[in-house]
């Protein structure tokens, strides 16, 4: 079988910090040096600037756009000098003073180092993560969200009763971790209250059935051992797409009925409150 080779490499993120008084700033792109390949990389975010604007609205926008423009050649320029001309002591000699602190509004943050079997998709995944932030476009994390947002609210509102996050609920045959739980047990110390956001807002009706029946099962495990808490409670995003998606996430929410999961609709906090609360 053949072994794929790995290779180190040293990145860094660009950021754009306007006052050093508060420490804020916004991700605008990615560096990316590999040594053993010779490799220097540059991804830069070009299209959306309302991410920086909107996060200060104070900013004159030409003016950003100005700063923005000649970083951004700037970059350009030195990669596509080190991917021609550059041997590999003067590319970590150019990676290090490019990234070395200074005092401006664009900054980079600290080196860190990444095994890779390709600097040029590395490059990609990078800026996807620190940049673009596609790890918060997952259902997951959107679930996520949601639940530290009702711990936030059932703090506030519900102060007499304590809740916990990402506990697990069962027996030593089976557990089930759940996002939010209380803290009354009931029989075989199983908390009388859990709490669990469920995004079926997807636009394949396959994607909903999937995720809607892993719930589904782990509540009717918990009803076969003795395990179920009082009130299953599910704070369900419906589908924006009518027609299909909605049919199955319908279907989704009568299985959940009928293994005695109770169901509110995401935006009825007050409806969650009164559950889970009481």
């Amino acid at each position: 079988m053949k072994t794929i080779a790995k290779h180190v490499c040293n990145y860094a993120v660009l950021r754009f910090l306007p006052y050093p008084e508060t420490g804020e700033f916004v991700n605008l792109g990615v560096v990316v040096h590999c040594a053993d390949l010779g490799f220097f990389g540059v991804e830069l975010e070009r299209r959306k600037i309302s991410r920086v604007t909107n996060f200060f609205p104070e900013l004159v926008k030409d003016q950003f756009k100005s700063s923005q423009a000649a970083i951004w050649a700037e970059l350009e320029r030195v990669r596509d000098q080190m991917n021609k001309h550059g041997q590999t002591d003067l590319k970590r000699r150019v990676f290090r003073e490019l990234i070395r602190p200074r005092e401006s509004i664009f900054r980079f943050s600290e080196v860190k180092t990444v095994l890779t079997d390709n600097p040029k998709e590395l490059v990609a995944t990078l800026f996807a993560q620190y940049v673009r932030r596609h790890f918060a476009l997952t259902k997951e994390h959107q679930e996520g969200v949601m639940a530290r947002r009702y711990y936030r609210v059932l703090r506030e509102f519900c102060p007499e009763r304590i809740f916990h996050q990402n506990r697990l609920v069962g027996k030593d045959e089976y557990r089930v971790r759940v996002p939010l739980s209380s803290d009354f047990v009931g029989r075989n110390g199983v908390p009388l209250r859990v709490i669990k956001p469920l995004d079926l807002d997807r636009d394949e009706p396959s994607e909903i059935i999937d995720h809607g029946d892993g719930w589904i099962g782990k509540v009717r495990r918990l009803g076969e051992i003795g395990c179920l808490p009082d009130r299953f409670i599910f704070a369900v995003s419906m589908p924006s797409i009518d027609g299909k998606p909605r049919d199955a996430a319908e279907k989704i929410l009568a299985d959940l009925r009928k293994e005695d999961a109770l169901i509110v609709m995401a935006s009825q906090t007050d409806q969650l409150i009164a559950l889970a609360g009481d």
